[in-house]
Formats: structure tokens, C-alpha cells, sequence
């Protein structure tokens, strides 16, 4: 690094500042050429003093040559074992987070499923006690037609006059546990709302 003038000094004014292109540029090994002019001028031997000194710096550039690459492996191992760890953890939260799931939501909304579907026989019994109804009406009257007939002495619609959902099969709505925290705030937003406009 250059020497800061004395004129600087006594003006108070700060060197100038490299531009990036002038940091970009590598700069020679001003320290290893001075310590090779200084013994040069030292010794009386100067092509011995060159090798040695030579071979010293060689030795010093592979040394820190080492040291970088040592220091390079061992960051790139631990990035890589930070990474291993990271998806790791990652893998295992979503683990979790699937396992939680099919516990709370697949496999209580599988046996609803199947409780609908295995129900089937009750409604399969309902049916036939209609059309038995049916038939024995038509027995005993002879030929009936929907236009014609007597609501006092059988009526096909009697069940759907009495309950719309009859002979339907009606799924509660489905709340889903994960989202049990939002149900819960939309609720008490519903209810605000509803005690402030009355």
C-alpha cells in the first residue's frame, strides 16, 4: 500500500480512492521484490541470496496456496453438511406435516366415507319397502298411473312431502382441522359484525 504524502497530512485532504477497475487489477508482490533487492544490495553473493530468497517466498506462496484450499474444503464441507441438514429437515417436517394431516382430516373424512357407503343397505331396505307399499297398492286397485291417483289410500309422495331430504344421503359439512384457527377468527369477525350492526 502506497505511502499517504506529508502534503496530505499538512492539508487535512484524504488520498483519492481507488476506482474498482484499479482494485480489480492484481498488483505484484511489491514486499517480495523489495525483500529481494534488499538482500541483493546486502550480500555479497547475490544469485545465492536470489534462490534462497526465491525459494523462501515459493515456499510461502505454496504454504498460503494450502492454507486457501484447506480453509475452501473445509467451508464447502461444512455448506454441504449445513445443506444435508437443512433438507433433512425439511423432509421431516413435511413428514409431520402429512402424518398430522392424514390423523386428523384422511382418515376421519375415509371412515364418513364409508360410513355413507356402507349405509347403503339401509337405504336399500327403504327402497324396497316403498316399492312392496307400491306393489301391494297396485295388487289391490289394479292398473295405477301418477295422474291417477288416491292420496287417501296410497300416496308415492307422502315421505317427500314429509322430510325434503328423504331417501337422500347428506353429508355434514366437513370442517378441516388444520384450518380450525381461521374457522375460529372468522367466527368471532361473523359475530363482531353481527353485535355491531345489530
Amino acid at each position: 500500500m502506497k505511502d499517504v504524502d506529508s502534503d496530505d497530512l499538512v492539508t487535512g485532504t484524504l488520498p483519492k480512492l481507488k476506482s474498482s477497475k484499479e482494485w480489480l487489477e492484481p498488483q505484484p508482490l511489491s514486499f517480495m521484490e523489495d525483500l529481494v533487492i534488499d538482500a541483493h544490495e546486502s550480500c555479497r553473493q547475490p544469485f545465492f541470496a536470489l534462490v534462497t530468497f526465491q525459494a523462501l517466498a515459493k515456499e510461502d506462496t505454496d504454504a498460503a496456496i494450502q492454507s486457501i484450499l484447506y480453509r475452501e474444503n473445509y467451508v464447502i464441507k461444512e455448506l454441504d453438511k449445513y445443506l444435508h441438514h437443512h433438507d433433512f429437515l425439511n423432509t421431516r417436517r413435511k413428514e409431520m406435516l402429512y402424518k398430522r394431516w392424514a390423523d386428523h382430516v384422511a382418515d376421519p373424512l375415509q371412515k364418513k366415507v364409508l360410513e355413507k357407503v356402507c349405509s347403503y343397505k339401509k337405504i336399500k331396505k327403504r327402497r324396497q319397502e316403498e316399492s312392496d307399499s307400491f306393489v301391494k297398492y297396485v295388487n289391490k286397485t289394479g292398473n295405477v298411473f301418477i295422474q291417477h291417483y288416491d292420496p287417501k289410500e296410497y300416496d308415492p309422495f307422502y315421505m317427500s312431502k314429509e322430510d325434503p331430504n328423504f331417501m337422500k344421503v347428506i353429508v355434514p359439512p366437513f370442517r378441516d382441522p388444520l384450518k380450525k384457527a381461521q374457522y375460529d377468527k372468522d367466527e368471532e369477525k361473523r359475530t363482531l359484525l353481527q353485535c355491531e350492526t345489530g
